[in-house]
């Protein structure tokens, strides 16, 4: 059961363009320290889609071991990532409604 509060991370960026890790890192330490039940790793923030696939993996890499190292939970925001985590975000299929015809 989930439970707190999930702090949805930023990805940092250095000056260069590059994922700063080093930043991440501080950053979920930080909002752990801070009191947070779990991370939310490639959640809300809209940068995933800008991440390369290695980018993502790290990101969720980094925000699982600090979830592990303060026994805090972990949810992703990529499907193809959730392995170790505790839940992950999905969007839900858009709702149409049909017209009258039934077309």
């Amino acid at each position: 059961m989930l439970s707190g509060i999930y702090v949805p991370l930023i990805t940092p960026f250095d000056e260069s363009g590059a994922v700063a890790y080093a930043a991440l890192e501080k950053l979920a330490a930080s909002v752990l320290d801070q009191g947070a039940a779990g991370l939310v790793a490639l959640g809300t923030t809209g940068e995933p889609s800008a991440l390369s696939a290695a980018e993502r993996r790290t990101v969720v890499a980094i925000c699982g071991e600090a979830a592990r190292s303060y026994g805090a939970q972990l949810i992703v925001g990529d499907l193809q990532l959730v392995e170790g985590a505790t839940a992950a975000l999905v969007t839900v299929p858009a709702f149409v409604r049909r017209r009258a015809s039934g077309a």
